[in-house]
């Protein structure tokens, strides 16, 4: 194997584990639950958000020289910082890094060792994930060749299992629109957002290891992605249907960690406790590495290296012991608002990147960006704050009730803000590539 095809495979693996965590394996058994004998179509909605779009993160990435600042660039120099620490000090800190020690713990730890505490268990999982993260230069390799490897094995085990000897039919179920349903479900992967910033981060690993041609770097990038969407394509599917396939036998409230314990140990007995707690553990360090790793890297920037790196790695890993003992529910509860605000403008960002020649000038970029945030707030705090004026106005806005409300006004704000821009542009001609140099 040359080197090249060598480190796209690891890329590829790496980027798996990256993004197939703690909600990753927890959310498309619970979907396939609800969903029943329609879980087909609930996988569509799934993988549009689940593997769709994040990959379309890392190509919007790549078509912006690499950085994300460049992306964002044109709608202002500072949303770069804002929209990141939002993402890295709330979402990254206290949300997605935490989760996937408290989902190691109930699926893994706890099964096995009920006499462990989560503070303690949570305590071995960061010193685990502080060890791996602190040489940023190759975290990349030992992920793609240590961890990724003997989680998709498992993974693939499972799978197949559960595909060619399921241990029921899926039934017919209440739920009336399986694919908004899983739509907004992928939204609690976070996947999009991580693949937006962390792209940079894997970009940066490529490149130590003597790649200096972004052309290189980008097909080695782009077909590692492809490794890592098939790879996610087949254990999301796998998943969701091995889901469905209890919809028969669990309730719907069931406890989504619950769930997938019911499932495994039904589809492999009194060894899927052990097969299930190594995957649970795996899957979880390894996006727990990635994500610690983006965000330490963000931090010490944010701080022009006041913060270093390393100090990074540390409060990382000390914020995820101290959350981390509220347990997966209580973290899932509490971060689906903020998902639900941030995950349209996300997916707005990535249609950007990918057409950014294309875009007329930066007053589309903000006009969108205002729009598609304003709408994705009030929707947010009718849902969550049970606001009725703020549903009722939002129930008014084309395809609002598929889950796309911010479509129109993304739309709207687009060729709203371009007009203005032109209309109003001090220099006729200031442009995007004139606005996007730094």
């Amino acid at each position: 194997m040359n080197k090249t095809l060598r480190d796209t495979v690891i890329l590829g693996f790496s980027l798996f584990a990256l993004f197939f965590g703690a909600g990753n394996l927890i959310f498309p058994p619970s979907i396939g639950l609800v969903s029943g004998n329609d879980w087909p179509i609930a996988l569509l909605g799934f993988v549009l958000t689940g593997i769709i779009f994040p990959m379309l993160g890392v190509a919007a990435i790549l078509n912006s020289e690499g950085k994300f600042e460049v992306l964002t660039y044109p709608i202002s120099p500072w949303f770069y910082k804002i929209f990141n620490t939002i993402i890295w000090l709330g979402l990254g800190m206290f949300v997605s890094i935490p989760r996937t020690a408290a989902t190691t713990h109930e699926l893994g730890v706890h099964t096995l060792f009920p006499q462990i505490s989560p503070f303690f268990s949570s305590l071995i999982f960061f010193a685990l994930t502080f060890y791996f993260a602190m040489d940023k230069s190759n975290f990349i390799e030992k992920m793609g060749k240590i961890l990724t490897p003997l989680l998709a094995v498992l993974l693939l085990f499972i799978v197949f299992k559960g595909f060619f000897d399921p241990i029921a039919t899926p039934i017919k179920t209440e739920l009336k629109n399986p694919f908004y349903y899983a739509f907004i479900g992928g939204y609690q992967t976070g996947d999009l957002i991580t693949g937006l910033l962390c792209t940079s981060v894997f970009i940066a690993g490529i490149m130590s290891q003597g790649y200096t041609e972004f052309s290189s770097i980008k097909r080695i990038t782009i077909n590692g992605t492809l490794i890592a969407s098939m790879g996610l394509f087949i254990v999301y599917g796998g998943l969701l249907y091995i889901g469905a396939t209890g919809s028969g036998l669990f309730s719907n409230d069931i406890d989504n960690t619950l769930l997938v314990i019911g499932l495994v140990n039904n589809l492999l007995g009194n060894y899927g406790t052990i097969v299930l707690a190594i995957i649970v553990s795996l899957a979880c360090l390894t996006t727990a590495i990635g994500l610690t790793v983006a965000g330490s890297d963000f931090l010490s920037r944010l701080t022009n290296q006041r913060v270093s790196y390393r100090m990074g790695v540390l409060l990382f890993s000390i914020a995820g012991v101290t959350v981390s003992s509220l347990g997966v529910e209580k973290i899932i509860n509490y971060s689906l608002p903020v998902y639900s605000a941030i995950y349209p403008v996300s997916i707005v960002l990535v249609f950007f990147g990918i057409f950014r020649k294309y875009i007329p000038n930066a007053g589309a970029y903000k006009g969108a960006a205002i729009l598609t945030i304003s709408t994705s707030i009030i929707e947010t705090m009718g849902i969550f704050g049970k606001v009725e004026f703020f549903n009722y106005v939002i129930s008014l806005l084309p395809f609002s009730s598929n889950g796309f409300s911010w479509i129109m006004p993304a739309i709207s704000g687009f060729l709203l803000g371009m007009l203005i821009h032109q209309l109003f542009a001090s220099s006729p001609g200031t442009n995007i590539e004139l606005e996007g140099k730094h």
